[in-house]
């Protein structure tokens, strides 16, 4: 359809600051949505005089494109993600819901959670939809909706059972009390949370299993599928993840617990042979291509069980594309840490599951369920029936990782509830976490500071020598994974790409790598990560590679950079054939879920800025297993600490 000409042109309707072109941060597509749903109203109603309609039109769609571009779902209409707007949109708020009505590219919906129902074609005729005071452009209502409407479907059935076999295949599988009698518990027992998780999620279609760093997420799945098995012998498997770097964790995660129920001799795994240890990417699960995804909701997966690892780095298109490619009766289960960093694009999904930053527990019904199964008293934790959700979601409670004396998990628990006293108290306490100043970069550079230049000539140091004495490929990546730079941005001074030059810079100054051994940019020992999803090549977003020479049957030695495989061993590409990818001596904390390293250095610049909050701050904690040092000012780290992720979504209000 040709775009008619614009009456007037988008700054007509907009604050004169935005003419001045002094709105910062807006992107080119946030006008090109803006002027398109304009066109649009103009073409439907030509003879529209309204100009105070068409100035809330013009800047609600700006504001919900620029909502979108910060992760947000919506655009709650008494908020402005504009500061410089804040003064004009708070004047218009009051009539928005009732200008935006009244508009022909608005489509308007009842209040949320009044109906749960499949989506129908209406939406599909105007960009923006409005429901309740939440403004969406139309893609993402739908994806929200889909969601809501498989998710209260899956709730509202649930599968067969044969529960006297699985009380006894639970007491198996995690020990403990058996089934409790008479109406009695084993209430001077603690409560294993990863059996009553496992019970929660076996009588369920569809389960959330949420917890921190060591508390046994993938034990608790592995045995929990062996219970699965054991009711049906037959149920076919699907393990998937968020990247490839996820997955290969989860892959090496299952295939261990499996190895240490096979060594025990106990017989503690049934059917583990027909457990699955090999992992898809969402992406490859589906089937994605540029055409599209191959399963979708007219071809459904073959699988009667699907489990999602770092569930809470799926963002919502993928997890509305992931439901509608299951049929009605295939389980879900999702496994992640709620509190962790949200997904890089639209959505919270995980936290919004979960409520994030709210501890539930079953209503007193489900809890006494759960008590036959397992034989733990829940009654402390029971609550009144709040949300159908409460029953689905099963938080582990309990770190096996971190102990009572370990600064990481005291630090990681005063991070997550924003207690800047105990965390600064934790910080001088414990040997294993420390706080490293930052001066000024007018007065001295943070590259040029002792304590970052020993650091990280410490923390490089066991890998750097496995590359100079050329040791095994495993033994290097063994060497890597003891240390690992992160930071919170990707451009400035502080950002990935001119750290990872300092670091480099460093490494040869420090006679630990010859970095300028090639003009090409590459050198013996230099870490990658690709960018890029590659199938063909097997390669994928977040992968780790380390270039290291080769010798040929000529006895010649050619760079070219290994990447552990699935089998424990080592392939070796030519760097020509690697899609797109970046150093990886730093990575940003996004880049580096589903990773651990023995000692992390997270580098948070000195100003701070609105990228920084707890979650990133508690995401970069606990990839560390033994030791955590920051480097930061001290009012970047406070402000931080007390920022929280805020992404609106009517996701979470529906739910709970």
């Amino acid at each position: 359809m040709k775009q008619p000409p614009l009456k007037h042109s988008l700054n007509h309707y907009l604050p004169p600051v935005q003419a001045a072109g002094e709105v910062k941060n807006l992107r080119d597509i946030d006008h090109q949505v803006a002027m398109q749903i304009l066109a649009w109203e103009q073409q439907a109603d030509p003879v529209v005089a309204d100009d105070e309609r068409l100035t809330v039109l013009v800047m609600a769609s700006l504001l919900v494109s620029v909502a979108l571009g910060k992760g947000q779902v919506c655009l709650p209409l008494e908020a402005c993600p504009v500061a410089e707007w804040r003064e004009t949109w708070r004047s218009l708020a009051p009539v928005a819901a009732q200008s935006l009505r009244a508009c022909h590219t608005v489509f308007s919906v009842d209040a949320v959670g009044t109906e749960h129902r499949p989506l129908h074609a209406d939406y599909a005729q105007q960009p923006l939809v409005l429901q309740g005071n939440n403004l969406y452009l139309a893609r993402y209502f739908f994806y929200e909706q889909g969601v809501l409407h498989q998710i209260h479907q899956r709730l509202a059935q649930e599968p067969a059972l044969n529960a006297a076999a699985l009380t006894t295949t639970l007491t198996q599988l995690f020990g403990g009390p058996g089934p409790a009698h008479s109406g009695s518990a084993h209430s001077g027992m603690a409560v294993d949370w990863q059996k009553v998780a496992a019970a929660s999620a076996c009588i369920r279609n569809f389960a959330v299993i949420t917890g921190g760093p060591g508390t046994g997420k993938t034990t608790t799945v592995t045995r929990l599928l062996s219970a699965l098995l054991s009711q049906n012998p037959k149920m076919s498997i699907a393990l998937a993840a968020p990247t490839g770097k996820a997955a290969a964790r989860m892959t090496e995660s299952i295939r261990g617990a499996k190895l240490r129920a096979q060594q025990s001799g106990k017989g503690e795994l049934p059917l583990a042979e027909q457990i699955p240890d090999d992992s898809y990417t969402l992406h490859r699960l589906l089937g994605w291509s540029p055409r599209g995804f191959r399963y979708h909701a007219g071809r459904h997966l073959p699988f009667d069980c699907v489990v999602v690892d770092e569930a809470s780095m799926v963002d919502l298109p993928m997890m509305y594309h992931l439901f509608q490619a299951l049929a009605a009766d295939t389980r879900l289960i999702l496994l992640g840490d709620r509190d962790q960093l949200a997904s890089v694009e639209a959505g919270s999904v995980l936290a919004d599951l979960c409520d994030a930053g709210v501890q539930h527990g079953p209503d007193s019904a489900f809890a006494q369920r759960l008590q036959q199964l397992t034989g733990f008293d829940l009654t402390e934790v029971a609550e009144a029936s709040v949300s159908p959700m409460q029953n689905a979601v099963a938080s582990l409670r309990v770190s096996h990782r971190f102990t009572a004396d370990s600064g990481i998990g005291q630090l990681a628990s005063a991070v997550n509830n924003s207690q800047q006293t105990r965390a600064e108290q934790v910080l001088r306490k414990f040997s294993d976490v420390r706080f490293v100043a930052l001066t000024p970069l007018a007065e001295q550079p943070f590259w040029q500071q002792s304590a970052w230049q020993q650091t990280l000539t410490e923390g490089y140091r066991a890998f750097t020598q496995a590359v100079r004495v050329g040791a095994e490929a495993t033994e290097i990546f063994a060497a890597f994974n003891q240390f690992q730079v992160l930071v919170a941005l990707r451009q400035g001074p502080y950002g990935v790409e001119q750290v990872n030059l300092r670091i480099e810079r460093l490494l040869q100054a420090a006679a630990l790598l010859d970095t300028r051994a090639s003009t090409s940019g590459w050198y013996s020992g230099r870490a990658v990560m690709i960018s890029r999803n590659d199938y063909d090549l097997g390669l994928y977003n977040g992968d780790i590679g380390i270039a290291l020479p080769v010798t040929d049957e000529q006895g010649g030695q050619t760079l070219k950079v290994a990447f552990p495989d699935a089998d424990g061993g080592t392939r070796y590409l030519l760097p020509s054939r690697l899609p797109a990818h970046e150093t990886a001596f730093a990575m940003t904390v996004h880049k580096s879920q589903g990773s651990e390293f023995d000692h992390l250095c997270l580098l948070l610049p000195e100003q701070w800025q609105s990228v920084i909050t707890r979650e990133l701050i508690y995401t970069a904690i606990t990839r560390a297993k033994q030791r955590f040092s920051l480097f930061s000012s001290e009012a970047c780290w406070q402000q931080g600490l007390n920022t929280r992720v805020q992404r609106a979504s009517g996701l979470r209000e529906a739910l709970w």
